[in-house]
């Protein structure tokens, strides 16, 4: 099972939540997501950056935090957003 950018993926708590972009870094796949109300149609005010981890068959999502690896991570996201 892959994550996809511009797909709603729903967390264990029933959030749901777009994905944004997609970058990797270093072998590792990290995902800039939204939080969307629950018609599904309109973006709440809570964004997050989350690892992706694989379990055997479960993908684990787990948020960024930290200033020193936002100041990593979130460049990422901006060059390959404006590289569009």
């Amino acid at each position: 099972m892959n994550i996809e950018v511009n797909k709603v993926i729903t967390f264990g708590n029933k959030e749901k939540y777009l994905v944004i972009s997609h970058v990797v870094n270093g072998g590792k796949d990290y995902y800039y997501i939204a939080e969307i109300d629950e018609n599904g149609r309109d973006i709440k005010d809570n964004y997050k950056i989350m690892l992706k981890t694989v379990e055997g068959d479960k993908i684990l999502l787990d948020e960024v935090v930290g200033e020193a690896n936002l100041k990593i991570v979130l460049p990422l996201f901006v060059k390959s957003i404006t590289e569009v």
